[in-house]
C-alpha cells in the first residue's frame, strides 16, 4: 500500500476497500463481487457498459464519457491517457486501474473461440481455505447420550475447522467456469446426511455465442434497472450510491462466491443487436425455511447446517422464477421492461406482527419499467414496478456535475408496504423493497488535488410496524460527512462522521408504552492517518469513536484505537502486515466494526465491544509463479469477562485464537 501511489492513477486493493465503503452499510455480497473483477480485470478497450457498470464508483455519465472517447479515438494506448476524458478524475482513475487493464483490441471474429483448447490455453485457478481455531466452542463438547436425547440441538453435527476450496477456468473473456465447496464450521462432512461439503456450487459462463451475448449454466447472479423486480446482486449502499446512481451492474454474471442465498441456479441467455436486448432466465432451487403446519413461516438465509433443527430446515422448499428483460439502449438513454413470475410449492405464512404485510401465499408475479436520460451534466434514472397484488414500487435519482469536481444527487424512492418483490433488492434503509418511504441527497466535491468531501442526508419513514417497533409510520434521519486528504507526499488521511436517528419500541415485549415510542441517536466518528515511512514500510493509525443514547437507556459509547505496519518489498515476492488496537465499549449497542485485512475473496470487517485487545499477523509468499500462500492469525482478549459468546457458540475463557490458511495454484 503506497501513499505515492494516491497521486498517481493506481490505488492499492486494500485502500480501495477501507475508503469507499463505510462501517455500517458494507455489504458481504458486494464485496465478494469486486473482489472477483478484482482478481480478473477485464480489457477497457472492449469493455462494454454493462461491464462499466459493475463498478460502483463509475456514474452514468462517466461510462458515456468513458465508451463515447472510446469509439471516437479508438482503443487506448496507456491508461494515462484516461486523464483526457471528461469527467474523469484522478480519483477515479486510480480506483478504476484497480479492474481494468488496456490490451490491444483483436479485430472481432478474426480468431474463431478455440472450444477444443479451452483446457490447453485457458487460465486456471484453484484457491483452497483452512481455518484454524485454538479453542472449543460449547458446540462441540461431549454430551452423555441422556442429554443429547434431550436436547438434540446441543452439540454441533461436524467439526470445528472451516474449509473450501474454490476452481476457476478462463478462457479469454469469453468463457469462464468454476466451482465452489464450502463447509463451515460446525457443519458435517461426510455425515448426518451431507455427502460431502455442505455447499456446492458450479457454473459455466459464455459471452459471444452465435447470436446469443450471454449465456449462463449452472449458478448465477443478474439485476436490471434498480433491482425493483430482480436483484440477486449487492444493492448500493448510501456511500457508494453517490457515483453510481442508475448504473448498478445491469444484466447476467456467474456466481463464485461461498455467499449461499441472493443466487439463481438453472439456465440465462442475453441476446444484443443494434442496441436491443432481450434476456430471458429460469431458476429451480431448493431452499432453506422453517415449516410450521407445512406453510413456510420463514426463508432461512444464513446457509448454516450445524444442529439437527438446521439440518431439518435444509432444501425444505422448492422455488421455481422465470422472467424475460427487453431493453434499448442509446449513447445517452435506456429503456427496458422487466417481468418476473415465482412459486413455492409451500404457502408463505409469516407470523411475526411486523410481517404482517410480508407476501403470502405460493405465487408472485412483478413487472416494471426502467429508464435512463444522460444529458451533458444531467442525469436521469428510475424505475417503476408493480406487483402481482397491485402494490408499487419506485425508485428515482437525479444527478448533476456543475463541475468536474462537484457531483450532485437527489435520490426518492417509495416501496409500498406490501409490494411483492421476492427477489427485489435495491436502494434503502431496510433490507428488502418493502415498506418504505425516503429522500436522499448527497454530494461529492474535489476543492483540490489532495481533498475529497463526501456528504449525504437521507430522510426515511416506514409505513407499517417492523422488528422491535409495533407501531406505524415510525421514521428516522442519517447524515454523513468524510474528508480525505494528503498531507505531502508521504502520508494522507480521513475524518468520517455518521449520525443516524430512528425510533423503537419502548419495551423488550415490542409494546409501547404511554410515552410512545423512543428515539434512538447513535453517532459514529473515524479518523484515521497513514505515514509511509520507506518505501517499502506504511504505517496506519486508526481512532473509531461511537456513542448510543436512548431516552429508556441513557447514554452509552465506545471507542477503538488501533495501529498496523505494513511491509511489502520491491523484490523478494512476499508482504506482510501487522496490527492490533484496544477497544472499550459500554455494550453490544455500542460495538464497532473495523475493516481488518483477510485472505483472498473473503470478508474481514468484525465488530468488537466490551472491552479488551485484539491483534492480527497478515503474511503472503509468492512461492512461485504457480504458487502463492497467505496465513493469517488473530488473536482477541477480553478484560471484561469469562466467557466469549452465548449458547453453543460459547468460549470458556476470556481469550481465542485463530488460524487462518490459503493456498493458491494458477496454471
Amino acid at each position: 500500500m503506497s501513499v505515492d501511489k494516491l497521486c498517481a492513477q493506481t490505488m492499492e486493493w486494500e485502500d480501495f476497500l477501507e475508503r469507499l465503503t463505510a462501517d455500517e452499510e458494507t455489504s458481504a455480497e458486494q464485496w465478494d463481487e469486486l473482489a472477483e473483477l478484482h482478481a480478473h480485470p477485464f480489457n477497457l478497450n472492449t469493455a462494454t457498459r454493462e461491464q462499466l457498470e459493475q463498478l460502483p464508483f463509475l456514474s452514468p455519465v462517466q461510462i458515456s464519457h468513458i465508451l463515447t472517447y472510446l469509439h471516437t479515438y479508438g482503443p487506448l494506448t496507456d491508461f494515462s491517457e484516461l486523464q483526457l476524458v471528461a469527467g474523469v478524475d484522478y480519483e477515479t482513475r486510480a480506483m478504476l486501474s484497480l479492474f481494468v487493464v488496456c490490451r490491444p483490441v483483436k479485430e472481432k471474429g478474426a480468431v474463431p473461440f478455440p472450444w477444443r483448447e479451452v483446457l490447453r490455453h485457458g487460465r486456471q485457478e484453484a484457491v483452497a481455505r483452512v481455518d484454524i481455531p485454538f479453542y472449543y466452542r460449547k458446540g462441540y463438547y461431549t454430551y452423555p447420550p441422556e442429554v443429547l436425547q434431550r436436547y438434540p440441538n446441543r452439540r454441533y453435527l461436524g467439526s470445528r475447522f472451516y474449509h473450501s476450496l474454490r476452481y476457476r477456468l478462463a478462457s479469454g473473456e469469453r468463457l469462464t467456469a468454476g466451482f465452489t465447496l464450502e463447509n463451515d464450521a460446525g457443519e458435517p462432512f461426510f455425515a448426518a446426511g451431507n455427502k460431502g461439503y455442505d455447499y456446492v456450487s458450479a457454473y459455466v459462463l459464455l459471452h459471444d455465442v452465435g447470436p446469443l451475448h450471454t449465456v449462463a449454466l449452472g449458478d448465477y447472479r443478474l439485476r436490471f434497472g434498480q433491482g425493483l423486480v430482480v436483484n440477486t446482486r449487492f444493492a448500493s449502499g448510501k456511500q457508494t450510491v453517490m457515483d453510481g446512481a442508475g448504473s448498478r451492474g445491469e444484466g447476467i454474471t456467474r456466481h463464485a462466491s461461498t455467499s449461499e442465498q441472493d443466487y439463481l441456479r438453472g439456465l440465462a441467455v442475453d441476446w444484443q443487436k443494434g442496441g436491443w436486448g432481450l434476456a430471458a432466465f429460469y431458476s429451480f432451487r431448493r431452499q432453506d425455511a422453517t415449516l410450521k403446519h407445512g406453510f413456510i413461516t420463514a426463508l432461512k438465509t444464513d446457509g448454516l447446517h450445524r444442529t439437527r433443527s438446521e439440518m431439518e430446515k435444509k432444501h425444505d422448499v422448492h422455488n421455481q422464477l422465470t422472467g424475460i428483460h427487453l431493453s434499448y439502449d442509446a449513447v445517452r438513454w435506456h429503456i427496458g421492461l422487466t417481468g418476473v413470475y415465482t412459486v413455492f410449492d409451500k404457502v408463505l405464512k409469516p407470523q411475526f406482527y411486523y410481517q404482517q404485510h410480508d407476501p403470502r401465499g405460493r405465487q408472485f408475479a412483478a413487472v416494471g419499467a426502467d429508464y435512463r436520460l444522460d444529458l451533458h451534466r444531467w442525469s436521469f434514472a428510475g424505475e417503476t414496478a408493480v406487483s402481482g397484488n397491485g402494490a408499487v414500487a419506485a425508485l428515482h435519482t437525479l444527478a448533476y456535475r456543475p463541475l468536474t469536481a462537484l457531483h450532485l444527487l437527489l435520490l426518492h424512492r417509495h416501496y409500498a408496504k406490501d409490494y411483492e418483490g421476492i427477489f427485489a433488492r435495491s436502494f434503502g434503509e431496510g433490507s428488502r423493497v418493502r415498506n418504505e418511504d425516503g429522500l436522499y441527497a448527497g454530494l461529492e466535491w474535489l476543492p483540490g488535488r489532495d481533498l475529497k468531501l463526501t456528504a449525504y442526508t437521507d430522510w426515511f419513514r416506514f409505513p407499517a410496524p417492523r422488528y422491535r417497533v409495533s407501531f406505524p409510520r415510525s421514521k428516522g434521519t442519517e447524515a454523513f460527512v468524510q474528508l480525505v486528504g494528503k498531507c505531502g507526499k508521504k502520508s494522507d488521511w480521513l475524518l468520517r462522521y455518521r449520525y443516524k436517528q430512528r425510533e423503537r419500541d419502548v419495551l423488550a415485549d415490542r409494546k409501547e408504552s404511554a410515552e410512545g415510542p423512543v428515539t434512538v441517536r447513535r453517532h459514529t466518528g473515524k479518523g484515521q492517518w497513514r505515514w509511509q515511512a520507506t518505501s517499502a514500510c506504511l504505517l496506519k493509525t486508526t481512532l473509531d469513536y461511537v456513542q448510543n443514547g436512548a431516552s429508556d437507556k441513557g447514554n452509552e459509547q465506545g471507542y477503538q484505537l488501533t495501529q498496523a505496519i505494513d511491509l511489502k518489498p520491491a523484490a523478494g515476492g512476499w508482504e506482510c502486515e501487522a496490527g492490533g488496537g484496544y477497544f472499550h465499549t459500554d455494550g453490544y449497542d455500542t460495538r464497532i466494526y473495523a475493516y481488518e485485512r483477510g485472505l483472498l475473496y473473503t470478508y474481514s470487517f468484525p465488530a468488537y465491544e466490551g472491552e479488551g485487545v485484539h491483534g492480527y499477523l497478515w503474511g503472503r509468499y509468492d512461492i512461485n509463479s504457480l504458487l502463492t500462500v497467505i496465513v493469517k492469525y488473530v488473536y482477541t482478549g477480553y478484560f471484561d469477562r469469562d466467557r466469549i459468546g452465548s449458547g453453543t457458540q460459547e468460549i470458556e475463557g476470556r481469550n481465542k485464537h485463530d488460524l487462518y490458511i490459503q493456498l493458491k495454484v494458477t496454471f
